[in-house]
């Protein structure tokens, strides 16, 4: 056991159990690009297997920064070029038009993961919750951009706080990180009276308060998971 090893990979059996956790939650993630992009299924085993290493390569790179604790914007360096790599083995397995796809995809989770499990709160029938969650997805898009304007962060950051390493490799950033999605949330529930109930919005500011725990929840588990062992 060194410095170098944290508490999610020290141990090997440990570790393929991880990568195997994170590539099935991530195939179901992305598996709306998938569909969209019509990758074949070698693609599709390709990314998925991309993807769980993106994970683990990550999980190696936050047990380093709260090893070293380096200032908050080498952080961000770090993870921005993990990003630029995993960026550039997808555009070379599925070409340039399914990539400017994930990439889309990628940077819309928020809305996409949301809209989906806020939909069963929703009343009417399945046309008016359909249609209802499609408005949510698009508001939520838009009050995203804005907060991320706001900040002075760049329009593909990504929004999910469990999905943002930065937010686990740094107390400062991910509390940043669940002040954003709580801006963006009250965003949604500030302007979605034109197409929710009072009774609806009531549930989502519900809704919001839940997330931002489970998030905040997350985060802690995974930094505790991913800290480097002492010697």
């Amino acid at each position: 056991m060194t410095n170098g090893l944290s508490k999610a990979t020290a141990d090997p059996d440990a570790r393929k159990l991880l990568r195997a956790q994170q590539k099935a939650g991530m195939a179901a993630i992305y598996k709306g690009f998938v569909k969209r992009a019509a990758l074949t299924t070698d693609q599709t085993d390709q990314l998925n297997e991309m993807l769980a290493d993106h994970i683990m390569d990550n999980v190696e790179r936050v047990t380093t920064v709260l090893r070293d604790k380096p200032a908050p914007e080498q952080i961000d360096q770090i993870f921005a070029a993990q990003e630029v790599a995993l960026q550039e083995k997808v555009q070379a397995l599925v070409g340039p038009e399914a990539f400017a796809q994930f990439e889309d995809y990628t940077k819309n989770l928020l809305s996409t993961l949301t809209a989906e499990q806020f939909k069963g709160m929703l009343t009417g029938d399945d046309k008016a919750k359909e249609e209802k969650s499609k408005q949510m997805a698009e508001l939520l898009q838009q009050e995203t951009q804005t907060a991320l304007a706001n900040a002075g962060l760049p329009p593909n950051y990504q929004a999910v706080p469990a999905l943002n390493f930065r937010n686990i490799a740094s107390e400062q950033v991910g509390e940043r990180g669940l002040k954003l999605l709580d801006t963006i949330y009250q965003g949604v529930a500030d302007h979605g009276s034109t197409f929710l109930s009072a009774e609806e919005l009531a549930k989502f500011q519900e809704f919001k308060t839940t997330a931002i725990n489970n998030s905040r929840g997350a985060i802690a588990l995974n930094r505790n998971l991913m800290a480097p062992i002492s010697n």
